[in-house]
């Protein structure tokens, strides 16, 4: 177990790094289909076409690690398994990356599909959430199903919805693997530890691409694999482990979980389909009353998504902090969750009411530009 932990991520982060340039290139096969419009879209906010299709670069990482696990003795063959069962869910992703068609319905079908697979190959289920009545219902194999069914799908929804500046699903997700390659590495669980550091490895290669030029982006096809992974990781280290609170995950992933949850009842609200895009978001309100600016140069705009991204790091930096301080506690997570929640309502309502002031007034665009690398000198446009 050792060996493997040890090698398999920076083997999958090589990977991931050399599969996102390669998919960086215009003569990459994929490139032209692949590529992004620039300001077609309600959550549209970078400058210039750019290929989303980082899942690739993911999976390239992702088969690497996997190499690196048999090459060192360990099992790996339940991680390939595992990988088969997500296999729906990216697949139809990365085909909406390339054909620019979409269906949030289709997706959620087939990421439960994937979860079914896992519930059935892999016995990853869902069996107690640590309330009154609800973990009496979840002794009923087919109340079980469903559930994990719901919370599967849900969470690798969560994923893609945050997926709207350089950068943000990238460190949200590398958090979220390795707080549960840590907690398994503690509690002995060598499968989940092995996969989740896989995945932080992979994902840390797409994101060094990603972040903060935003070269490429993660795509429906990355955001649902990283989700499904994420998920189906978070429900067996529960169901194998049960020192582990099944709290753990849901605070850990706190910040997609209950921006997902938060835009479905903001939307129903207003009379809106839930499932409907909107500019309405966390990060999109932060990105145009925060980190404010009216040109649309290409330096301008990449340097306001990337600081957009970084004034939004604390939140899943303070849930992994959090979640791995807590991770055996059921009612501190509880709470944790529930605090959550009512700052992310009260941040939310400031910034929405124009109580948070703009980030702008302390960087300049053009010194902001220098920093992360977008310019060489100090004559980057405002």
């Amino acid at each position: 177990m050792e060996v493997a932990f040890v090698v398999v991520a920076p083997l999958a982060a090589l990977a991931a790094w050399l599969g996102a340039r390669a998919l960086c290139t215009r003569n990459a096969p994929v490139y032209e289909r692949g590529l992004d419009e620039t300001w077609g879209g309600p959550q549209k906010v970078h400058a210039q076409p750019t290929p989303r299709i980082g899942g690739l670069a993911v999976a390239a990482g992702i088969a690497a690690g996997t190499l690196g696990v048999w090459a060192t003795g360990g099992d790996a063959g339940a991680w390939l398994l595992l990988l088969l069962c997500a296999a729906p869910g990216f697949v139809w992703g990365l085909i909406e990356d390339l054909t620019k068609r979409g269906d949030v319905l289709v997706r959620l079908v087939l990421t439960a599909i994937s979860a079914a697979l896992a519930f059935v190959l892999l016995d990853a289920r869902i069996t107690k959430v640590d309330l009154p009545y609800v973990d009496d219902l979840l002794h009923f194999a087919t109340v079980s199903f469903a559930f994990t069914l719901v919370a599967v799908a849900g969470v690798s929804h969560a994923t893609n919805v945050i997926d709207g500046l350089n950068g943000l699903s990238g460190i949200s997700s590398i958090l979220a693997a390795t707080g549960l390659a840590v907690v398994a590495w503690t509690v002995g669980d060598a499968f989940v530890a092995t996969s989740a550091w896989i995945l932080a490895g992979s994902i840390a290669g797409f994101l060094v691409v990603n972040f903060p030029k935003g070269r490429i982006f993660l795509g429906d096809g990355g955001a649902y694999l990283v989700g499904l992974l994420l998920a189906e990781l978070s429900v067996l280290i529960v169901f194998r482990n049960s020192e582990v609170s099944v709290w753990f995950p849901l605070v850990l992933l706190a910040y997609p979980i209950w921006e997902t949850i938060f835009s479905m009842l903001r939307r129903r609200d207003r009379g809106r389909s839930s499932g409907e895009a909107d500019r309405l978001h966390l990060h999109s309100l932060v990105y145009h009353r925060v980190v404010r600016g009216r040109s649309r140069k290409t330096r301008v705009v990449i340097a306001r998504n990337s600081l957009a991204s970084l004034v939004l790091w604390p939140l899943p930096i303070t849930c992994f902090a959090v979640a791995l301080a807590l991770w055996q506690d059921s009612l501190a997570l509880q709470l944790a969750a529930c605090t959550f929640a009512i700052a992310y309502v009260v941040l939310y309502g400031a910034i929405v009411r124009f109580k948070v002031g703009p980030v702008c007034k302390f960087f300049t665009m053009r010194n902001l530009a220098v920093r992360l690398g977008l310019q060489q000198n100090s004559k980057a446009p405002r």
